[in-house]
C-alpha cells in the first residue's frame, strides 16, 4: 500500500499499488495506517526528511516506532541552499505552516539567513506582503518552489519587489530573507555573503553566440545594447520584455536590474523553452517567464518600471494602449520596428495618445573577413522608439480604434 501526496504517489504510478492520497485530515491518516499496522506492507512516501518539519513526530506518537523504517530523503533545508550556492549552518529555521503570519517577523536580527516553511494559506508571497508592512521591504529574498521537480522555481529578489507578485495556485515552496540589523548589514556589505554585488559591472551588448539561439529570433548585439541604453535600467526595476524571442533581452535586463525582475512575455511555446534554457545558461533566478498572446495575461503582471517592446504580433495598437496604462510613473517604453507598417503603426499612436517620443533608425553593417578582404555586411535597419511617462495627462485610452 502506498500512502502519499498526489506528486510522490505519480512518481510510483508504475508499480500500480493500491494507493491513498493524503489530505488535511491527519488524525484520520492515522486511524488508517492504525488499522493496516501488522496487515499489509506499507510504504508513506514524504518529500524531504520525514523528521524535519514532517509526519514522522506524529506517526511515532499515534502509532508507535515497532516495525517502522525511516529512509530520508534530501530535506528542504539542503536543496535550498545547494541551488543558491551559500552555506546553511548559520541558518535559522521557522515554520509558518498552520501558524500565525505574525511570527515571520521573530528572528530577522538573526545574522544570517531565516528559512520560512510555507503553506498555501501562509504562501511566501503572503509572508512577504506581511514583511513589506513591517517595514522590511528592503531585505533581500529568495522564493524556492517545486525544489527537485522539473519546474523547480528560484526567484530572487527583494521582500518589496516579491510582495508585489500575484499569487498563483499554491506550490510547495521555502522563502529565504536575509537576515541581521539594517545598520550593519548596509553598512558592512561583505561579498562573501551577498548575492548581488554591485561593484559586479554588467555591459549590455553580449555577443550573439553567448546566447543559445535555435531558429528564435534574436535582437542583436548592437541593437540590443542601443535599445538597453534607452530603456535606462536602475538594479531594483521591474521589466517586462514583450516579444522576448530568444530572450536576450530579457537576459541582459535581468543583469543590469539584479534587485529586480524581468518578466519574458512570448506567445511561441518553443520560445518560451528557450528563454527558460538561456536561463539556466547564464544562471539568472530574476526573470519569469509568461507564455500568452499579449496584451493578454498582462494584467496578473505587478506594474513595471521598463517595458520593451520587440514584437506584437499584429495587435500594436491595443498593446501600446495596455503596456502604457500600466506603466508607472516616470517609466521608460522602448519599441523596436523593422517593417516600413510598424513603424508607421507606432508613429501615428504615439501621435493620436498625444505622448512625446523619440526614434531613431539604425543600420549596423558589420565588418567581415573573405579571403584576404574585408567587407561590410549589412544588417536590416531598425527603428527604435522611446518615451518617458511622465506625471502629465496623456489619451492613451483614446488609442485603442484604428489610425
Amino acid at each position: 500500500m502506498l500512502v502519499g501526496g498526489k506528486r510522490a504517489l505519480a512518481l510510483f504510478a508504475y508499480l500500480k499499488k493500491p494507493s491513498k492520497v493524503i489530505d488535511a485530515d491527519l488524525p484520520g491518516l492515522m486511524a488508517f495506517l492504525e488499522e493496516l499496522k501488522g496487515k499489509t506492507k506499507i510504504a508513506l512516501l514524504l518529500s524531504g526528511d520525514p523528521g524535519f518539519y514532517s509526519l514522522l513526530p506524529m506517526i511515532v506518537k499515534e502509532i508507535g516506532a515497532e516495525g517502522l523504517r525511516v529512509i530520508p530523503g534530501l530535506s528542504s533545508l539542503q536543496l535550498a541552499f545547494a541551488r543558491i550556492k551559500l552555506p546553511w549552518q548559520d541558518c535559522r529555521w521557522q515554520s509558518l505552516h498552520g501558524r500565525p503570519l505574525e511570527k515571520a517577523s521573530l528572528w530577522l536580527e538573526h545574522d544570517g539567513w531565516i528559512a520560512y516553511v510555507t503553506d498555501p494559506k501562509n504562501s511566501p508571497e503572503k509572508i512577504c506582503q506581511y514583511l513589506q508592512q513591517k517595514g522590511e521591504g528592503w531585505r533581500q529574498a529568495i522564493i524556492l518552489k517545486n525544489l527537485a521537480y522539473e519546474d523547480e522555481i528560484v526567484i530572487k529578489s527583494s521582500i518589496e519587489a516579491l510582495a508585489e507578485v500575484d499569487e498563483k495556485p499554491y506550490q510547495p515552496a521555502l522563502l529565504l530573507v536575509k537576515g541581521g540589523k539594517k545598520e550593519e548589514i548596509l553598512s558592512s556589505q561583505d561579498k562573501s555573503q551577498v548575492p548581488f554585488d554591485e561593484e559586479e559591472r554588467f555591459y549590455p551588448g553580449l555577443p550573439d553566440q553567448t546566447f543559445l539561439r535555435q531558429q528564435i529570433p534574436m535582437t542583436k548585439s548592437d541593437i540590443r545594447a542601443l535599445t538597453l541604453l534607452r530603456a535606462a535600467i536602475q538594479k531594483h526595476d521591474r521589466i517586462w520584455d514583450v516579444g522576448s524571442g530568444t530572450g536576450s533581452i530579457s537576459m541582459e535586463a535581468a543583469q543590469l536590474a539584479p534587485l529586480g525582475h524581468v518578466y519574458a512575455i512570448e506567445r511561441k511555446s518553443e520560445a518560451c523553452t528557450l528563454i527558460k534554457a538561456n536561463c539556466r545558461h547564464f544562471d539568472l533566478s530574476n526573470v519569469t517567464v509568461l507564455e500568452t498572446e499579449a496584451p493578454t495575461g498582462l494584467d496578473r503582471l505587478p506594474q513595471p518600471n521598463v517595458i520593451i517592446i520587440g514584437g506584437s504580433g499584429g495587435q500594436l495598437q491595443s498593446l501600446l494602449s495596455t503596456c502604457w496604462q500600466r506603466l508607472q510613473p516616470k517609466g521608460r517604453i522602448v519599441l523596436n520596428a523593422i517593417t516600413v507598417e510598424t513603424l508607421a503603426e507606432a508613429t501615428a499612436w504615439f501621435e493620436k495618445a498625444k505622448i512625446p517620443f523619440q526614434a531613431v533608425q539604425v543600420q549596423v553593417q558589420k565588418m567581415e573577413k573573405a579571403g584576404s578582404y574585408h567587407l561590410w555586411k549589412s544588417q536590416n535597419p531598425v527603428t527604435i522608439f522611446w518615451a518617458s511617462k511622465e506625471d502629465r495627462p496623456c489619451h492613451w485610452a483614446n488609442c485603442t480604434e484604428s489610425v
